[in-house]
């Protein structure tokens, strides 16, 4: 089956958050500001989704594809539940950037998820360690979500949470791993955000002088 590769899928990518489930939640950030737009509208653009950030297997996005084309009421259960588990990431990290408690109800749906995903999963071995692995012959809607939920359960459990940051223009929500050295990333992406706040500052001190 052909997969159109819209618009959207290349915004996402234009500025990568450093982990998938970074990705994933800018994904939603029209639902955030006020062009409440979802980029994701279906179980069909999930997986291609998926497919263009290297999460699956190209054989795995097919796979997924033609079971979401047999069921297609399961694939659209699936596909609503993935919306609600990255709206959850969301805003747990945009709580604990801003300072704030995350919403239990968020926390205890990232758990339930990881959960009834589980099946989907392998434990392999990964160079002198192990590592979960989506299972490469499964064809259940449920292992979709696998990859964003091992992703935000791996980053979420470690040091690098220190580093999740939100955009430092306060209409983006993206979220990103903030890789420098002395932590001094404050933007998205320059060449968007971070040019833009610029001439704002630049304009409000012309202003400000006349």
């Amino acid at each position: 089956m052909p997969r159109a590769r819209s618009k959207p899928y290349a915004e996402t990518f234009r500025c990568p958050g450093g982990e998938l489930c970074l990705d994933f939640c800018n994904t939603g950030h029209g639902l955030r500001n006020s062009t409440q737009a979802e980029w994701l509208t279906s179980y069909a653009e999930l997986v291609s989704w998926l497919d263009t950030a290297g999460a699956i297997s190209r054989k795995q996005a097919a796979a997924l594809h033609a079971a979401a084309e047999r069921s297609t009421e399961s694939a659209k259960r699936v596909w609503s539940r993935a919306i609600r588990l990255r709206d959850a990431v969301a805003d747990v990290l945009l709580a604990k950037t801003g300072g704030r408690a995350p919403a239990d109800e968020d926390l205890r749906l990232i758990e339930t998820e990881y959960a009834r995903t589980a099946p989907c999963a392998r434990l392999l071995p990964s160079g002198e360690a192990f590592r979960w692995s989506l299972e490469k012959e499964t064809t259940e809607l449920d292992s979709a979500l696998r990859p964003v939920l091992e992703s935000t359960i791996s980053l979420m459990t470690s040091e690098r949470m220190k580093r999740v940051r939100r955009c430092g223009n306060s209409t983006c929500y993206w979220l990103f791993l903030d890789e420098t050295k002395n932590c001094s990333r404050r933007w998205c992406e320059m060449a968007s955000c971070g040019n833009l706040m610029k001439v704002r500052r630049h304009r409000e001190r012309h202003r400000g002088a006349g």
